[in-house]
C-alpha cells in the first residue's frame, strides 16, 4: 500500500505542475491562483496545499528542472570555449544567464519574493544554482584579474554581478529604465573588461 501512495503522490506532483506550467503560460504566473490550479488539475486545495504551501514553492519546483539545464548549458559552453579568451568566456556565462533570466521571469519573480520573504533571506546565497554560478563567474574574474590589485576580490564581483541580475533587478532595468537585453548584456561585459 505504501508504494501505491508513492505512486499516487508522484502522479499529483507532476499533475499539479503540469497544470501550473501550462495556466502560467496562458495567464502568467501573478495572475493564477492557487485555487485557480487545484480547481483545473481536478485536485482538492488540501492535496494542493499539502503539496505546495504557497506560489512560490511551487514555481521552485518547476524551476528546477529549467535551472539544472541552465547549469549544464553553462558548463558545456564553457567546457567548448576552454581556450578563448576570457571575455568571451564570460560573455558567453552572461548571455545564457540573461536570456535564462528574461525567460523565466515569471518564475523567477515569485521565488524571489519566496526568499525575501523567508526568516532566513539568505537561503538563496546557499543554493545550487547560486554556487555554481558564483564559483564559474568568480574563476573567470580571477582569471581576469591575475597579476593586477590583490585588493579586487573575486567573491566580491562575482556576488555582486549576481545580486545586481536578480529577476526584480533586471526587470527594473528593462523596463523602467528601458535597456534591452541586448544593451544589458554589453553593459555588463563593459564592467568585466574595467575590473
Amino acid at each position: 500500500m505504501r508504494c501505491r501512495e508513492r505512486a499516487d503522490a508522484s502522479d499529483n506532483r507532476k499533475l499539479i505542475l503540469q497544470t501550473a506550467k501550462t495556466l502560467f503560460d496562458t495567464y502568467g504566473v501573478n495572475e493564477v491562483s492557487m485555487h485557480q490550479i487545484a480547481k483545473t488539475a481536478g485536485i482538492g486545495q488540501g492535496t494542493l496545499y499539502r503539496r505546495y504551501a504557497h506560489k512560490g514553492e511551487l514555481c521552485s519546483d518547476l524551476m528546477e528542472d529549467t535551472a539544472n539545464a541552465l547549469v549544464e548549458d553553462i558548463d558545456a559552453t564553457l567546457e567548448k570555449l576552454k581556450e578563448a579568451p576570457t571575455e568571451e568566456r564570460f560573455g558567453a556565462l552572461l548571455d545564457h544567464l540573461v536570456d535564462f533570466i528574461d525567460a523565466k521571469s515569471q518564475l523567477l519573480i515569485p521565488l524571489h519574493n519566496v526568499y525575501m520573504s523567508e526568516k532566513d533571506t539568505t537561503a538563496f546565497f546557499r543554493s545550487p544554482i547560486y554556487l555554481h554560478l558564483k564559483n564559474a563567474l568568480s574563476s573567470l574574474v580571477e582569471e581576469r584579474l591575475r597579476g593586477e590589485d590583490e585588493a579586487d576580490c573575486p567573491a566580491f564581483l562575482s556576488h555582486t554581478i549576481l545580486c545586481s541580475l536578480n529577476p526584480v533587478g533586471y526587470l527594473q532595468m528593462k523596463g523602467d529604465l528601458g535597456f534591452t537585453k541586448e544593451e544589458i548584456k554589453q553593459h555588463y561585459r563593459k564592467l568585466f573588461i574595467r575590473a
